[in-house]
């Protein structure tokens, strides 16, 4: 059996339309994603244990990214947020293998990808506070710290709105992927955090430019999260 080849039929045609919206995660990290599923394969691996590993090594990615104060401690750091990435998938692509999807998985899934929104974020800014020589250096890491909540919070208060209210027309338009016109594309795709932030902040690093990265992703953050908290709020 050719383990590649079948992990690729695994996604439904509309899963396909609705991730292929984000381009870097569909064209890069899903493919590289299925060459790492096949020995959580071959070992019988469950996926909430994938899913727990990938928790617990985004949170080692983000203290070594904090911790370095050079080039190559960045690179490292960034290596191992790019492992999460495609260790991010390997859980799905092991349930629907197996057939083994559940809602518990889901939950277990969406804690390694919650951890990773504001960690990414928030490790930068510390890494830019360690590598920047300026009195201001210090707003670095506020400016993580807010990027990454800005990621995070809107997430947090629409599955509250799920619960409480419903689906609202919309919730359902937030969330329907596969109908995003061309803004919401490019806001998913300058946003996601298995997409676009991942090779901007690799560049960033070898640019020593970090602090830059940060400025523009609070920016970016803060916007996307008043627009989509005006969007779950105006329920109707």
């Amino acid at each position: 059996m050719s383990y590649y080849h079948e992990l690729q039929k695994t996604m439904t045609e509309e899963k396909k339309r609705k991730a292929e919206k984000d381009f870097f995660a569909f064209y890069v990290g899903r493919p590289l994603s299925y060459c790492l599923t096949i020995p959580f394969l071959v070992f019988h691996v469950k996926p909430n244990t994938v899913s727990v590993i990938s928790t617990i090594e985004v949170i080692i990615a983000a203290v070594v990214l904090s911790g370095s104060t050079g080039l190559l401690g960045g690179i490292i750091g960034w290596t191992l947020f790019f492992l999460w990435n495609l260790l991010d998938g390997v859980d799905g692509n092991i349930a629907r293998f197996r057939g083994i999807s559940t809602p518990l998985g889901s939950v277990f899934d969406a804690m390694s990808g919650y951890a990773a929104m504001f960690l990414l974020f928030f490790s930068s800014g510390v890494y830019a506070f360690n590598n920047l020589e300026s009195e201001f250096a210090y707003m670095q890491i506020i400016l993580g710290s807010i990027s990454g909540m800005a990621e995070l919070f809107p997430r947090l208060v629409m599955h509250k709105a799920k619960g409480e209210l419903g689906m609202s027309d919309n919730i359902i338009a937030l969330a329907d992927k596969e109908n995003y016109g061309l803004l919401r594309v490019i806001g998913l795709n300058l946003t996601s955090i298995t997409g676009m932030v991942q090779p901007l902040l690799l560049i960033s690093v070898l640019l020593n430019k970090v602090y830059v990265f940060n400025y523009i992703y609070c920016f970016i953050n803060v916007a996307v999260m008043l627009v989509s908290l005006k969007k779950i709020l105006s329920t109707r």
